[in-house]
């Protein structure tokens, strides 16, 4: 059973005396150098080891009293704000007094005085204002410093819960819910936003003055006071049942109460949607109609997300409570939750309830495991919360977070002797350059192996997620017995390190579904979990048979007024799709009274369908190129015509339209636009005393000094890209981004002024092009790079990617959080001393194909969707599914204002979208990136002259622009017609 036994404060002292004394323990023997065998007896300092962190914070105070009193500071005797307007209001509904608004950047500070010495945790009792709808982000600091790492990455969560019931299509499939937002006072102790600890942090404060702050990184926010106070004292499961025999409670008699999972009341994300389940025994169920009928799954996934649900109890007395569940979704995994009732924990036993793996769905009693926990309740409404937690696994992640950051350190370390491709014949002699490589590797062994064995008792056995941190407990002890062979395994060394990092990724994860929960009175049996057999044969045959006449995939359509209907193609997912039907049913058709039938394809089927007079009137996310090539072909309309296109164009960039216009008409409306920015890890520039460049000649003095240290400038390098089985259509290839700087940044351009011939053979373009190839043969730059892993292992800790790259290394590397961020491009400072940065962008459009009957209606759907309202919508939505990693790169600016980015984020945004300039489309243009590819691997790999190998190339890209012009009709040439 957990370790769970103990009250909050015993398991918080005991934590931090484990870390200010590591606990010794006895591990199997091991052969060290010199082929001498020994057991070896390790200390193990579970917990991070980062010197800033909470774990050294909390074991520096840890003989520190916690005096037994509650200060109180009110939100309006704010003693001033830096950088922040703040109001002080009267009279909302909720506050105790006056409260105070704060904004979503600047600081807010309180003059206090602590009457004793000691460790208190810090409560907020806030609510959120009106904003973009994601979670409120602060800092929060004592006397002008941050107490530790963590309490820069602070979250306060909003309150959601369904807009209403769950309605139904044209086909009977139940739609997502709409999730709406409550305006509501919290009060909450300050924790980790991430579940790394279990508990709220506590704060060291000296008798006497100080001064706490809030600083803003995200949304504003309503404070009504914070307070200092210790921890609620949770009783045991002993203690709990003692009382309750003390004051007479009596078990409930005849309850059975069930409540459906997706009838959530609130929720702390609005990720946490109605979601489906077509199995058998799920209610409800349908054979072939989409039936929302459960709760959870990976949106239910992330350490402090939590659902509540309301229940009705029909008399006072003792109950059991009873969860259908499934986690089917990680392998291995034990998802873990903590459960409140009416706010409170009742009893320690609840704080880290396991739901384990099964590929069934299960009906776990909450109990331990052989007799159910009986919860007290009073007759009336009662609500039942379960938030996520880490658990156990919690310490253990902070660990390996801390073994992976030092890991990499000493990976790097030894790249900057070795290099990234040692020579195998060559003796480095690293356990005398590196004296203290051996013993963290034997350290680090340890470390991850005694965290294996615990994991693997706690689970009862040998465990799949265990495999990743054995398998680089053996190379690591390996390595330590013969550290000459570390140069020959660094490729394997970091792809073990890049694995564990994915395990963190992976183990952070606590998916849990749920079908309904169960309060039942304790004489009753809780219901079977499973179909019967009949009902599962049932199930298998209907099924069967229904697919030959039912689409279960199948969107339908909108209905509108008579005659007014569109057809419209998404290449997108079918999420998105189901999200954006929605959408369409509730505000466009309503609206305008158009109906929408809404399809979803690949984009290799437009082209097709568009030929054969069979295709939509309207087609989302189509690739900068095809517009044109669409419209040279007459397939698609000129939206310049339209009227309101005017006011469309204002929401976005000049630099999103200009792939799409050709001979003063405009053949699609932008639907997202990506850019480069600079990614920069701030630890190792630090350590290196290195600064983030701004100029080009900083670029070209900073790469060297990388190189070393073996470490790399990262470049974005394009690549043909994959679609299914074929290589990228008509080989198309975009332009390098960073010959697209570079040229920009000089003045130049890609085509001469009438679009009708190519612009590098032009002295800017020809010095352009000789500076970048010098990046790959002067400074033997590498031609591949992996930008993510790179820069996760700290090989390239600066680099140039696009922006969206910004949330998957959020997602994907965790323990990089404080470590990076990322700014403006280096610029060409010019001769009034500023600098300029410019960038090409790319992206995707919609159009509207010239073969549509309803024209004006397409168009008014057209408009619809590109408003800044429905693509803040539509962005919202995305990131309630998605998380993070769906944040929408909308091109239209007016909607990424409304999109949750930190306030510094969206700022180095805005700053860097001035300074995109679109890549125009010309007939034959996909010639350009194709043969400026060409010319650089020709001088870059063959080692031909610059300046005659793009003069070659740049004829044949001309001769292509030209037989495509003399094909279309365009030339003015009569020779050539």
């Amino acid at each position: 059973m957990r370790k769970n036994k103990y009250r909050m404060a015993i398991i918080a002292l005991l934590t931090a005396i484990c870390i200010a004394s590591p606990q010794t323990l006895q591990l199997a023997p091991v052969n060290y150098a010199e082929g001498k065998s020994a057991e070896v007896e390790s200390e193990i300092q579970l917990g991070s080891t980062t010197k800033d962190g909470y774990d050294q914070y909390i074991a520096k105070y840890a003989k520190v009293q916690r005096p037994e009193r509650e200060l109180i500071i009110r939100g309006e005797s704010y003693a001033r704000a830096e950088g922040m307007s703040v109001s002080v209001v009267d009279g909302i509904e909720g506050a105790t007094g006056k409260v105070i608004q704060t904004g979503e950047s600047g600081t807010v500070s309180w003059d206090i005085d602590v009457p004793e010495e000691g460790l208190y945790q810090v409560a907020v009792r806030y609510q959120a204002m009106e904003g973009k709808g994601s979670d409120m982000d602060r800092e929060f600091m004592i006397d002008g410093k941050h107490p530790f790492a963590e309490s820069k990455n602070l979250v306060f969560r909003r309150l959601w819960k369904d807009a209403g019931e769950t309605v139904r299509d044209e086909n009977d499939n139940d739609l997502y819910t709409t999730q709406v937002e409550v305006p509501a006072w919290q009060e909450v102790l300050i924790d980790s936003s991430d579940g790394r600890y279990g508990e709220p942090y506590s704060f060291y404060f000296s008798k006497g003055k100080h001064v706490i702050s809030l600083v803003s990184a995200k949304e504003p926010m309503m404070i009504d006071y914070i307070k200092l106070r210790q921890p609620d004292q949770v009783p045991s499961y002993e203690e709990v049942t003692a009382s309750y025999k003390q004051n007479g409670y009596k078990e409930a008699k005849d309850a059975m109460i069930k409540i459906q999972g997706e009838k959530a009341g609130l929720k702390s994300s609005s990720m946490l949607v109605p979601m489906m389940d077509r199995s058998p025994a799920n209610e409800p169920y349908s054979m072939s109609k989409i039936r929302l009928n459960t709760i959870g799954s990976f949106n239910w996934s992330e350490a402090g997300q939590w659902i509540s649900w309301d229940v009705e109890a029909p008399e006072d007395g003792l109950y059991k409570i009873g969860v259908k569940y499934n986690q089917s979704m990680q392998r291995g995994v034990t998802s873990y939750r903590k459960l409140r009732i009416d706010g409170k924990v009742p009893f320690a036993e609840v704080e880290n309830m396991a739901f384990n793996f099964s590929t069934n769905w299960e009906m776990q009693e909450i109990g331990d495991g052989k007799t159910p926990y009986l919860f007290y309740l009073t007759k009336g409404k009662h609500q039942i919360r379960m938030d996520v937690t880490l658990g156990e696994m919690a310490i253990y992640l902070r660990t390996i977070e801390s073994s992976v950051l030092e890991l990499n350190t000493l990976y790097r370390r030894i790249v900057m002797i070795t290099g990234t491709v040692p020579d195998e014949y060559r003796d480095y002699q690293l356990d005398k350059k590196l004296p203290e490589m051996i013993d963290s590797f034997r350290k680090q062994a340890n470390i991850i192996s005694t965290i294996s064995s615990q994991i693997e008792q706690s689970t009862g056995g040998g465990s799949d997620r265990t495999a990743t941190l054995n398998r680089i407990v053996v190379q690591l002890r390996d390595m330590a017995e013969n550290p000459g062979t570390v140069s020959q395994r660094l490729e394997t060394f970091k792809s073990n390190i890049s694995s564990l990092g994915s395990w963190i990724y992976s183990i952070n994860f606590m998916p849990l579904s749920i079908d309904y929960l169960v309060v039942a009175s304790p004489n009753q049996n809780m219901p079977s979990p499973s179909a019967t057999f009949w009902q599962n044969i049932k199930h298998q045959v209907g099924t069967f048979s229904l697919s030959f006449f039912t689409d279960y995939n199948e969107l339908g359509s909108t209905h509108g007024q008579e005659g007014k209907k569109i057809k419209v193609w998404i290449t997108l997912g079918l999420d998105q799709a189901k999200v954006l039907k929605r959408m369409i049913e509730e505000t466009f058709t309503p609206d305008t009274g158009i109906g929408v039938d809404l399809q979803v394809v690949t984009e290799s089927v437009l082209l097709q369908a568009m030929l054969a007079g069979r295709g939509p009137d309207v087609a989302f996310q189509v690739s900068n190129e095809k517009p044109l090539n669409y419209a040279l072909r007459g397939g698609v309309e000129d939206l310049s015509k339209y009227p309101g296109f005017d006011e469309v164009k204002k929401e976005y960039s000049e630099s999103s339209f200009v792939p799409f216009e050709f001979n003063g008409g405009v053949y699609a409306l932008p639907m997202d636009e990506y850019f480069p920015v600079l990614f920069y890890r701030k630890d190792i520039l630090d350590e290196l005393n290195m600064k983030v460049p701004q100029t080009w000649d900083d670029v070209y003095a900073m790469v060297p000094e990388l190189q070393k240290h073996n470490l790399i400038f990262g470049f974005p390098i394009q690549v043909l890209v994959k679609t299914g089985s074929n290589v990228q259509e008509s080989g198309s290839l975009p332009i390098n981004p960073t010959f697209g700087m570079m040229l920009y940044q000089e003045g130049g351009s890609l085509y001469s002024e009438d679009k009708k011939t190519s612009a590098l053979d032009s002295e800017i373009a020809m010095k352009t092009f000789m500076q970048w190839t010098e990046l790959y043969t002067t400074y033997k730059l590498p031609l591949t790079t992996d930008f993510t892993n790179r820069f996760r292992s700290g090989e390239m800790p600066i680099g140039i990617a696009d922006y969206p790259k910004v949330n998957l290394v959020n997602v994907i590397a965790p323990e990089l959080k404080g470590l990076w961020d990322f700014t403006l491009t280096p610029g060409t400072k010019m001769p009034d001393g500023t600098i300029r940065r410019d960038v090409p962008s790319a992206g995707n459009g919609t159009v509207m194909l010239k073969s549509s009957e309803h024209k004006q209606e397409a168009w008014q759907f057209m408009k619809w969707w590109a408003s800044s309202d429905t693509q803040a919508w539509y962005g919202k939505q995305m990131e309630a599914m998605f998380g993070i990693a769906g944040r929408l790169q909308t091109a239209n600016k007016v909607a990424v204002a409304q999109l949750p980015w930190q306030v510094k984020d969206y700022k180095t945004l805005m700053e860097q979208w001035k300074w995109t300039r679109g890549v125009p489309e010309v007939p034959g243009g996909y010639f350009t990136g194709r043969h400026l590819d060409n010319a650089f691997r020709s001088v870059v790999i063959s080692n031909d002259d610059p300046r005659e190998s793009l003069d070659n190339y740049t004829r044949l890209i001309n001769d292509e622009m030209k037989k495509k012009q003399r094909e279309f009709g365009l030339s003015n040439d009569e020779k050539e017609r």
